[in-house]
């Protein structure tokens, strides 16, 4: 018995039953009791069935026949099936009254349980059903009118035609004024019944109100016509003060082939019909062939359409059906096309739009299209493209308000959608947490809870997804991440996959930067408030987040991984100093064009006009995010990590590791420029002073090299940036002159002696203190060289010397 669940759902009864088949199955006077069609009839529910199984199982256990009897039950007041279980009683179709025989609605709901019809999942079958019982039950009924006997209370029709036309009561034919009289016949027509929509029987209630209103001496801009239904609905779409009647709406496909028809007459395009198809559907059928029109010039058509995307959402608002139809034409855009082809992404960019849009408008009924119309036509993509989840879930939140109650509701019918694939469904909302502009304690309560079964599964997609949850967690609540640590350092093994470790490092990361923050909050709150709770010590934790950092980030680990740990810890380095050294060690075991990628940045002050799409690629050519998408469905982009590291202790430790070094390491003379660059931007021009002054034997080296002159003529450059004003002459250093005086040997084409010359000429014409300091360098540098030598290097040249 542990191993029943309890609950109504239709799939725990079946699971409990499977369970009950089986254990009857191992014996042979139950069999009987394993009959799929009766175990059916009870989990759906059906009349008598639960009568049928109990009498048959008390017969299997005592060898007994049960004697069938019928206890006739009279309708009672308010029993909505009293006609159906009445009709049921009666042993002929015949002797049921009229008045007792089911209904529609009656004969429908009880053909909807049946086991066929109950365990449809595709709405669009279900509707087809639901049409052919009722034209079933029509027939049917048209039927026995025709077969049915008159009445015993009409004599004198009893022995008239039985056909559709009813004759009126025979009568003489007289003649006494002898003028014959002919006797018309009477017919009797068959009652027609029209539905009314639900739109026109609000204008009717509103209409009748309004009459209402004014012959009781109201009004009508009094504001009472806004209490009904009809109007209100009128008001929140922006006509209100007009009549009901006399607005004249418009059908959305009606205007979508206008739009069509006007777009293309505008590029000069042609659209050739197509078997009596509209202008729109034509024109769709045409994008996905793709020989009539190009890709982009049907990009400009839909963008045309999302011109027009304020009239198409009040009218899709008005006829919801047709965004039905709009959806099913659209659909093989999504489908069809990958998540990077313009078509795609036009296509995702138009239904997000709309959905805005139809939420301005009204939000109850724009948060109605989610489960009712996009939710059935999106679930199929959703569980077959991994990538196309984001952009799709996106659409589906555009129809949402941006209310925490409506994204629950919206979780909660994804989850009945997918309630067969849990892993699927957990990845969802890995994807739509980093959607929530908002989060409180229910819907937070509702991502963890899925959040740590995620964490459990073997599947390491599925776990990195869910360990990117935790950073939004950590924003919300540090508490609900501090559980979850011990947990973490026992998902890392020398087979995890990358992007686990990758995660790993971001949620310790991020821990980390949280927990100073809070801390220094409290500090600050200490002196105005005494605190009802001691503060928490997170000595632990902070203890567990370095060791998974020292675990998983290292040289010897994955590129990608690598790349992601140096973004994320570059905000670590200010306070945490003892991962300095190690983050300097996986800096420089990049590659060289990794690592000049990660660390070029064009000057700081122009970074920050820059656009986003600009920004996204550096001037190696290589893109600042991995070229993987992760596995919540996002890019990982990558900080620059000058704007954000601490240059001071970056710097000191690769001089530390390289002071030795009898040559400059390109590599290094790179990560000390930008460090150097970004003292001077942040205007700390003491600290230029001191680095230079610490490092420049090392910065000197470099101009032995092709490689590495450049790289120490910039560093020379910021440095006398930073000393202007100041009364220390950089070429007065003794290392400089020497290198210099190694140059002036070299031919006037080397790259080496060009640089050199540049450098000095740009100090030059800086200021006229910087002027006389060139000058007496390159003085001092013609007196320790050879004269000829010296008159023809490019110093001469340059200075006139």
């Amino acid at each position: 018995m542990h191993s029943y669940d309890n609950g109504i759902g239709m799939k725990v009864r079946k699971d409990n039953w499977d369970q009950l088949i089986k254990i009857f199955g191992r014996f042979v006077d139950l069999e009987p009791l394993t009959n799929k069609s009766d175990i059916d009839a009870i989990v759906h529910c059906q009349n008598g069935a639960a009568v049928s199984f109990l009498t048959k199982l008390y017969q299997c256990l005592t060898k007994r026949t049960v004697q069938p009897t019928a206890v006739a039950q009279p309708p009672t007041s308010g029993n909505v099936a009293a006609p159906m279980s009445i009709a049921k009683s009666l042993d002929t179709v015949e002797e049921i009254p009229p008045y007792a025989k089911p209904t529609n609605s009656a004969f429908i709901r009880d053909k909807m349980r049946e086991p066929e019809i109950a365990e449809m999942q595709d709405q669009t079958q279900i509707n087809r059903k639901v049409r052919d019982i009722h034209s079933q039950h029509e027939e049917t009924q048209h039927l026995e009118r025709l077969m049915t006997d008159t009445p015993d209370r009409y004599p004198a029709i009893r022995s008239a035609s039985k056909a559709t036309v009813l004759r009126g009561s025979t009568k003489p034919v007289r003649n006494d004024d002898s003028n014959p009289v002919l006797m018309t016949q009477q017919i009797v027509r068959e009652v027609q019944i029209k539905t009314i929509n639900q739109k026109g029987l609000e204008k009717l209630r509103a209409t009748r109100e309004a009459k209402k209103n004014e012959s009781l001496g109201h009004s009508g801009s009094s504001g009472l016509l806004g209490e009904t239904r009809g109007v209100a609905s009128f008001d929140a779409r922006g006509v209100s003060g007009s009549s009901p009647e006399l607005i004249q709406k418009r059908r959305p496909l009606d205007l979508l082939n206008e739009t069509i028809a006007r777009k293309l007459s505008s590029m000069g395009l042609t659209l050739q019909p197509r078997g009596g198809k509209d202008k729109f559907e034509s024109f769709l059928d045409s994008a996905y062939e793709g020989n009539v029109f190009g890709e982009h010039e049907c990009t400009e058509v839909l963008h045309g359409i999302e011109e027009e995307v304020e009239v198409l959402a009040l009218a899709f608002l008005d006829f919801p059906r047709e965004f039905w139809k709009f959806v099913g034409l659209m659909y093989p855009l999504l489908a069809e096309y990958d998540e990077g082809h313009i078509l795609f992404q036009t296509t995702v960019n138009l239904f997000v739009v709309f959905g805005q849009q139809c939420v301005r408008r009204d939000g109850t009924a724009a948060s109605l299209f989610m489960p009712e119309f996009l939710l059935p036509k999106f679930t199929t993509i959703l569980s077959r493209f991994f990538n196309k989840r984001a952009p799709l879930l996106r659409i589906l939140y555009a129809f949402l308000p941006n209310l925490v109650l409506a994204h629950i509701q919206a979780i909660k019918q994804l989850r009945e959608a997918l309630a067969d694939d849990i892993p699927l469904f957990i990845h969802m909302l890995a994807v739509l947490i980093g959607m929530e502009s908002e989060l409180d304690e229910t819907i937070v309560d509702l991502y963890h809870y899925y959040c740590c079964i995620g964490l459990e599964t073997p599947c390491e997609k599925l776990r990195a997804a869910c360990l990117s949850m935790l950073i939004p967690f950590l924003n919300y609540d540090v508490n609900l991440v501090v559980d979850l640590l011990p947990r973490l350092t026992q998902l890392s093994s020398r087979h995890a996959w990358w992007e686990v470790k990758a995660q790993l490092v971001v949620v310790a990361s991020a821990f980390l930067r949280v927990v100073p923050t809070q801390r220094n909050e409290e500090e600050e709150n200490g002196d105005t408030r005494v605190s009802e709770e001691p503060t928490r010590d997170f000595t632990e934790q902070i203890e567990l987040c370095l060791t998974i950092i020292e675990r998983e980030f290292h040289p010897e680990a994955s590129l990608n991984l690598r790349r992601v740990g140096l973004s994320c810890l570059s905000r670590n380095l200010e306070h945490y100093q003892e991962l300095v050294p190690l983050y300097v060690d996986v800096l420089l075991s990049l590659p060289a064009a990794v690592c000049h990628a990660m660390l070029d940045t064009k000057t700081i002050s122009e970074a920050a006009f820059e656009d986003e799409d600009e920004g996204t690629k550096s001037s190696t050519g290589i893109e600042n995010q991995l070229p993987i998408r992760g596995a919540s469905g996002a890019m990982y982009q990558l900080l620059p990590l000058v704007t954000h590291w601490d240059s001071i202790a970056i710097a000191k430790q690769v001089f530390y590791e390289h002071k030795n070094s009898k040559s400059a390491d390109p590599d290094v003379l790179m990560v000390m420029l930008k460090c150097f660059e970004q003292l001077l931007h942040t205007e700390q021009q003491l600290n230029v002073r001191m680095l230079y002054d610490q490092m420049k034997n090392y910065v000197v080296l470099g101009f032995a090299s092709v490689n590495t002159c450049e790289l120490s003529a910039s560093i020379i450059k910021v440095a006398i940036a930073a000393l202007d004003g100041s009364d220390t002459d950089v070429f007065q250093h003794m290392a400089l002159v020497e290198a210099l005086q190694k140059l002036v040997a070299r031919d006037v084409e080397d790259i080496r002696q060009q640089t050199v010359v540049k450098m000095l000429h740009d100090a030059h014409v800086l200021r006229p203190v910087w002027a006389e300091r060139v000058k007496r360098c390159v003085n001092n540098l013609q007196s320790k060289c050879d004269t000829d030598t010296f008159k023809s290097s490019l110093f001469s040249i340059a200075f006139e010397i």
